[in-house]
């Protein structure tokens, strides 16, 4: 599932799956995502998501998912560099893709996820 509020890089990364041979289900934000999810959460392996959306973040949208079902994998994607946008999770470039990307680096870090051991989203946040 591609979360993200700005509809052409929604539709690009979905283009950009679908070649690659990936199923892309579209959702314009975290409350649409969550709805589309919890029709079908077996059928969504991965939840690309923006990391900052309006109403609800990436992280907050992310750790729902998590909660509920921990073996669904999660990958963050943000145009904003620099920033501390996912302090609560630690060895977060395991997680997350800088946007601009190319559809092979969205494919690199797919693979990464899909093909290692998984012990959920919990494994990345920090101990405080």
């Amino acid at each position: 599932m591609v979360v993200e509020d700005g509809e052409a890089v929604r539709r690009l990364v979905c283009e950009m799956l679908v070649t690659s041979g990936y199923e892309a289900v579209e959702a314009r934000d975290a409350r649409e995502a969550l709805r589309i999810w919890e029709r079908n959460p077996k059928a969504i392996d991965l939840v690309l998501t923006d990391v900052l959306m309006p109403h609800v973040s990436g992280g907050e949208l992310a750790m729902a998912i998590s909660e509920m079902r921990p073996e669904t994998r999660i990958l963050f994607m943000s145009g904003y560099a620099g920033e501390d946008i996912l302090s609560e999770f630690d060895r977060v470039n395991e997680l997350f893709l800088q946007k601009p990307f190319t559809s092979g680096m969205l494919e690199e870090k797919i693979r990464n996820i899909l093909d290692r051991p998984w012990q959920g989203l919990q494994a990345f946040r920090k101990v405080r």
